[in-house]
């Protein structure tokens, strides 16, 4: 799997659970009218102890060098069970999985053939 792959169903998975949880569910008190049955991005990001813009960007996949401590947070935050938290450290993993960087060799040799074809008017 892809990072972009991991990084959508990291992010439906997230969605998904949050709309599914109500703050009571949580330990959180509800005062008046709510405009949404589940909990809010602020909800969790404050029951797991992260920013709200980290969570957010999580949340829509644009998060860059989110650790898998924070995940099992958000995890918890969001009541996942074992599996489903096994599920999204996984996808943490596939995300976050460095990029191979490439053999010195390789490099140098397409930054000579970039030369060339520069030099060569191509």
């Amino acid at each position: 799997m892809n990072g972009s792959s991991a990084r959508q169903l990291m992010s439906q998975m997230l969605v998904e659970k949050r709309n599914s949880l109500a703050p009571e569910k949580v330990g959180m008190r509800c005062e008046g009218a709510r405009r949404m049955h589940g909990l809010s991005r602020r909800d969790v990001a404050q029951i797991a102890d992260i920013s709200f813009n980290h969570y957010q960007r999580l949340e829509q996949g644009t998060s860059v060098g989110v650790s898998a401590p924070v995940i099992v947070r958000i995890c918890d935050a969001l009541l996942m069970e074992d599996d489903e938290k096994a599920r999204m450290l996984a996808l943490h993993q596939a995300w976050a999985r460095p990029r191979r960087p490439r053999s010195g060799s390789q490099a140098a040799g397409e930054i000579s053939g970039r030369q060339r074809a520069s030099s060569s008017g191509v």
